[in-house]
């Protein structure tokens, strides 16, 4: 994408060479989905660019990873790229992964993305989470650990059931953790209305 590149031509007759530069590729258009340069997953270009890029992350390569991190930046063929959102339906009915790892550059947290994930057991949300989508984590039936690190969410900006069913196998292990002690009551009616156990414990 960013690095020029050399086309040699041959002679087929009397093998004299000539050489010819071939332009970098660019940055890819809005809506093209890659693999990152680690292999460890594919995305989506939401913002084109060689230095403000941004991307969605799609899906892992590895569909049986039991530990899932959402980076804050990711390499696309050489260029560096913010990762913005969670697709939808991402890693919806997911049978192994146990561990999720959301990064502090993600915004949005599409609808189902991590819906009956029945073994998923700990969740980290990042700092700039301001929107998680209808039944995000419905029916997360393991997961008792959620560290929310973000200030920017209100029931207006998380959709409907979107902690439905979470820890339904034991409710009252649930433990939600909150950014500080002023979100405690704050969270705690908006996740409430969101789904999630009146059983479940909120705290700093």
């Amino acid at each position: 994408a960013t690095t020029k590149g050399e086309r040699l031509h041959t002679c087929t007759v009397c093998k004299a060479t000539k050489t010819e530069e071939v332009a970098a590729l660019g940055a890819p258009a809005v809506g093209t989905e890659s693999t990152s340069d680690d292999g460890t997953a594919t995305y989506k270009v939401t913002v084109s660019g060689l230095t403000n890029g941004e991307v969605t992350y799609i899906a892992p390569t590895n569909k049986k990873s039991t530990t899932v991190i959402i980076p804050d930046t990711v390499v696309i063929d050489g260029v560096t790229y913010k990762v913005t959102a969670a697709e939808k339906n991402a890693f919806k009915n997911n049978k192994y992964i146990k561990k999720l790892i959301i990064g502090n550059n993600v915004k949005t947290i599409g609808k189902s993305a991590f819906a009956g994930c029945k073994k998923l057991k700990s969740v980290t949300i990042g700092k700039s989470v301001s929107k998680i989508g209808a039944k995000a984590f419905y029916g997360c039936k393991e997961l008792k650990s959620i560290n929310i690190k973000t200030k920017k969410l209100t029931a207006k900006k998380v959709g409907k059931n979107a902690f439905k069913g979470v820890g339904s196998k034991y409710y009252k292990k649930v433990v939600v953790k909150v950014p500080s002690k002023k979100y405690v009551k704050k969270y705690k009616k908006m996740l409430q209305s969101r789904g999630l156990s009146k059983k479940a414990k909120i705290k700093k």
